[in-house]
């Protein structure tokens, strides 16, 4: 498992295309716009609680200008990739990003910068190198503005 996921079917989520510059997508990559901004970037470990997201679900480089995805409401069930083994003791902890594509569950955080909230322990994905996952909701804004604004 890579990036994040929707734990829907596909018929239960609603795609469209978001406007990008420069960034190079693989599906299941985190991105966000701020507030004012006119394109979406990538996730990071500094973005924002309550920024728009969206989970991609095409991959694409960094000459096109727009990318397939799924505009994230914050009720979602949410599958994601985790820089460690999950543990039930962090039900309900949240968590900052490491990247665009992995949950950073190494120490439960309260800041604005946290934008996941795990739910339950994910599963081990075993293959060319390990990966685990987690369960849970990202965090977001309908509006994507700075509540404390």
């Amino acid at each position: 498992m890579r990036g994040f996921k929707v734990c829907s079917t596909i018929d239960e989520i609603e795609l469209k295309k978001f406007p990008l510059s420069a960034q190079t997508v693989l599906i299941g990559d985190l991105f966000e716009r701020v507030h004012g901004a006119t394109t979406w970037t990538a996730c990071a470990a500094g973005s924002l609680n309550y920024s728009r997201k969206f989970i991609a679900y095409e991959a694409a480089t960094s000459g096109d200008s727009e990318v397939l995805g799924y505009e994230v409401r914050g009720n979602e069930r949410v599958e994601a990739q985790s820089s460690q083994v999950g543990s039930a003791s962090n039900n309900g902890d949240s968590f900052l990003l490491t990247d665009k594509n992995t949950v950073n569950n190494s120490g439960a955080d309260t800041a604005q910068e946290s934008c996941f909230v795990q739910d339950s322990v994910g599963r081990t994905y075993t293959g060319t190198s390990t990966t685990y996952s987690i369960f849970g909701r990202i965090a977001v804004s309908a509006s994507g503005i700075d509540p404390a604004a």
